[in-house]
């Protein structure tokens, strides 16, 4: 016990003649703990130096952001006022103190004080981002977008500011713009999979399924998210394989209403059948193809080739379904069979189909 209280004073009599070697120690330590994603025991941590070394062991906005970061806010808010009370034109206390009072529900104070952070530091598009966000968000998407074009020019080779551009932009269907700016997301930090997942989402969106899957596949996932990635790329192979019978559904509810409205000439219909056919073959072959390797594996895999098959067997089904329709003059009442028959099939497929996002991590 007397040894400790010696030791404690020594660490007192080093902590006032060498106070770097104290932050040092708690440095290090702190940052052990945050980089393993441990922040409740950062913030103890911190907080233990504080009442044994004095407040200035620890600079206050470091300890508002670890606790805010171990989800107490309201001691995040103390810390971060502190810090604003110690150096008002400090962007990053400002920041902290507009996190901690949106997690405590008081928005507006929150956007002012999140907004009061990105006036100090103009040049800093991460702080406009920041507060883009939070305004897509609460859905108001005129002042999201404006605040994110802000960060843009000014952090335009910010790989974050250019990942959470993409979210914005793809929440507001926007997919030319969010696939831009994921793509420079991918270049500027290629490691980080969460990018490729966001541009898989938006070439899924506009059509481009297999570049979609391949981009699902050079994912490298973080350390522990291994079966969580495998799943998203098994739903993606399925989701592949179902939107065959729905691109046939498409082209067929087409063709019926066209050939009801105008009928097909007798003398055309079978050519016109093989043509429709042979150019969704056609597609077929060049989007498989365009597959990388692993994503063919895994198709015909044994966990995969069922959905594949069933699949595959709705996509001829119906595209018989189109051929006849062409090929032989239906009656109105026909072709309202067909339409019923059409709208059974989108019942089965929806039923049936699988979209990635509905896993965990592609969302």
């Amino acid at each position: 016990m007397r040894n400790g209280v010696a030791g404690g004073r020594v660490l007192k009599a080093v902590a006032k003649s060498w106070p770097g070697f104290i932050v040092g120690a708690v440095e290090s330590r702190t940052r052990e703990l945050v980089e393993s994603g441990r922040f409740a025991e950062a913030a103890e941590v911190l907080e233990e130096a504080v009442d044994q070394y004095g407040s200035g062991t620890v600079p206050p906005v470091v300890l508002a952001w670890t606790l805010f970061r171990a989800e107490r806010p309201a001691d995040a808010r103390r810390w971060a006022l502190r810090a604003i009370e110690a150096e008002p034109e400090k962007a990053d206390a400002h920041r902290v103190l507009g996190y901690a009072l949106l997690d405590l529900g008081r928005r507006d104070e929150a956007l002012a004080a999140l907004r009061r952070g990105a006036e100090l530091s103009p040049e800093n598009g991460v702080h406009w981002m920041e507060l883009a966000w939070v305004r897509h968000r609460e859905r108001r998407f005129g002042a999201a977008r404006e605040l994110a074009d802000r960060a843009l020019e000014s952090a335009p080779d910010n790989a974050w500011v250019r990942y959470t551009a993409g979210r914005i932009f793809e929440r507001r269907l926007r997919y030319r713009r969010a696939q831009s700016h994921y793509e420079r997301a991918i270049e500027l930090d290629p490691a980080d999979a969460r990018k490729r997942y966001g541009l898989a989402r938006v070439l899924r969106a506009r059509g481009r399924i297999s570049r979609s899957a391949a981009c699902v596949y050079e994912a490298v996932p973080a350390p522990g998210a291994e079966r969580e990635h495998e799943e998203v790329c098994a739903a993606t192979m399925r989701s592949w394989a179902w939107r065959w019978p729905e691109a046939a559904l498409r082209a067929a509810l087409v063709l019926n209403t066209v050939d009801w409205v105008f009928p097909t000439p007798p003398r055309l219909g079978l050519p016109l059948a093989g043509l429709v056919l042979a150019a969704f073959a056609l597609a077929w072959w060049r989007a498989f193809a365009a597959l990388p390797a692993p994503c063919r594996r895994d198709l015909f895999a044994p966990a995969g080739w069922g959905h594949f098959a069933a699949a595959s067997a709705r996509t001829a089904v119906v595209l018989i379904a189109v051929a006849a329709v062409l090929a032989i003059e239906l009656t109105s009442l026909q072709h309202l069979g067909v339409c019923a028959f059409i709208v059974l099939g989108y019942v089965d497929w929806h039923h049936r189909a699988e979209e990635p996002s509905e896993t965990g991590l592609f969302h």
